[in-house]
């Protein structure tokens, strides 16, 4: 914090509420991504267009949280011009809703394909699998959000373990999708489809992981890496 802030009471108070605001709005928007996630893959998981569409429409929502956010961001940065932790935190933030936003699109690109041509109906497996990898990115999505609200290292790092999770997940539609061109018309297209959407999925999953990772820049001033394993979490 600066000296100014620290010679000023009053002015500590108001920056510790801006604080608090910032990290409530963001996991305000956590949470609306992540439910959104799960909107839209039932949606798909069920070829519901109503459903789709309202993700669809949800995520203009998610949109609107990303703006005013990155606004308030810059806002706490110019008014009270924090130091050390509290300036990383406020970037942390201003660089994690960034990816908030684009996990919402690729919710988005999901929502759609419950809209386009009908395929044949999955066998309960194949449901069950995206369904599975849905819920355990939505949670995930969470996870980091929390990680970074409270500076957790702990949660961090079972992001970036759970990541691996998911990713087995889509090597698993994919390797699917790869059988079944060799099925059929109908079968092919069916197993692309879901490979769009798990891959849609992993993608959350990564952008899960660059906010967790916003905890070691946040705790040590470590920039995000390419690489980061659990590991780095200590």
């Amino acid at each position: 914090m600066s000296m100014a802030m620290a010679s000023n009471p009053h002015l500590l108070k108001s920056f510790e509420t801006a604080l608090e605001v910032l990290r409530q709005s963001f996991k305000r928007m956590g949470t609306m991504t992540a439910e959104n996630c799960s909107l839209a893959t039932s949606a798909y998981l069920a070829s519901d267009e109503p459903r789709a569409l309202e993700a669809i429409t949800r995520d203009l929502d998610i949109d609107t949280a990303f703006e005013e956010l990155r606004a308030d961001c810059f806002d706490v940065l110019l008014k009270f011009q924090p130091v050390a932790k509290d300036l990383r935190l406020v970037m942390g933030i201003e660089h994690a809703v960034g990816n908030l936003e684009r996990a919402g699109d690729h919710a988005k690109t999901i929502a759609r394909h419950g809209i386009a041509k009908p395929a044949r109906k999955m066998a309960p497996a194949e449901a069950g699998q995206i369904a599975d990898m849905a819920a355990l990115v939505a949670r995930t999505l969470e996870l980091s959000v929390t990680a970074l609200v409270d500076n957790s290292t702990e949660a961090a790092k079972q992001v970036l373990v759970t990541d691996e999770r998911i990713d087995a997940y889509r090597d698993a539609v994919f390797d699917a999708a790869m059988v079944a061109l060799g099925q059929g018309r109908a079968q092919a297209q069916a197993s692309v489809g879901r490979l769009f959407v798990a891959t849609a999925l992993e993608r959350i999953g990564d952008h899960a992981t660059n906010i967790a990772e916003e905890v070691l820049f946040v705790s040590r001033g470590i920039p995000p890496g390419a690489t980061r394993t659990g590991s780095d979490f200590g």
